[in-house]
């Protein structure tokens, strides 16, 4: 048997792997991507370790964080309604899958940008067009990512609100910094308006309550929730 304390402690330490891989990800490669194309395969080639390791970084820890993270959530939430939390981890595995596809751009512009300096500028036309795909590609898959992240927070949160595992504020919370997200996926993905910021509430959320989770844990409210 698992307690309830245990357990929120074992989610509210990976509701803060995943924050933390997502931050240092995005800290060693957001400045780079978002350069214009020819300047981003420079920098890609002046800085591939640095790359190399934002990219294991999103799938070796973000990616698998999401999945374990999912599955504590569906540990936590089923005994309340188990169709609902079961399709909620189906939305956070697809965002996990989709993250993961969106590291294969980083990967594929290593070599590329490497092949970009040697070639020189009077043959770097190609590669700046490859550079261009991949970088899109990563972006592209990075937006859709947040996408199932959004829905399948709504539903977290909501079941969270309802089961009250954890306080009503901080839940409510929950389901408004990820209606925010699905908001800004939204205006990104159908309008190309850069409304990022609107996500950025949602990283105060996740370490707030993995703090919160580390300190309090769960109620041992329901026998299935806390068999090992």
């Amino acid at each position: 048997m698992i307690s309830g304390r245990r357990l929120g402690r074992y989610l509210g330490a990976a509701y803060l792997f995943v924050w933390i891989g997502s931050i240092v990800a995005g800290l060693l490669s957001k400045s780079i991507l978002d350069s214009p194309t020819a300047e981003a395969l420079e920098r890609t080639a002046e800085s591939s370790s640095q790359m190399l390791w934002s990219a294991m970084i999103e799938l070796c820890i973000t990616s698998t964080g999401i999945v374990v993270l999912a599955t504590l959530l569906y540990t936590v939430l089923k005994g309340h309604n188990p169709l609902v939390a079961l399709v909620a981890r189906g939305w956070w595995i697809a965002e996990a899958t989709t993250l993961a596809i969106s590291t294969l751009g980083v990967f594929l512009l290593i070599p590329v940008s490497e092949a970009y300096m040697e070639a020189g500028a009077s043959a770097s036309s190609p590669f700046v067009a490859i550079g261009d795909v991949l970088i899109g590609f990563h972006a592209r898959a990075y937006d859709i990512h947040m996408l199932f992240f959004a829905i399948g927070a709504i539903t977290w949160y909501t079941l969270m609100f309802q089961s009250r595992c954890v306080p009503r504020w901080l839940s409510s919370f929950g389901v408004a910094t990820a209606a925010l997200a699905l908001l800004s996926t939204i205006l990104i993905l159908g309008a190309d308006v850069d409304a990022f910021i609107l996500a950025v509430p949602t990283g105060f959320f996740e370490l707030t309550i993995g703090v919160w989770l580390l300190v309090k844990g769960v109620p041992d409210t329901d026998p299935e929730v806390v068999t090992a």
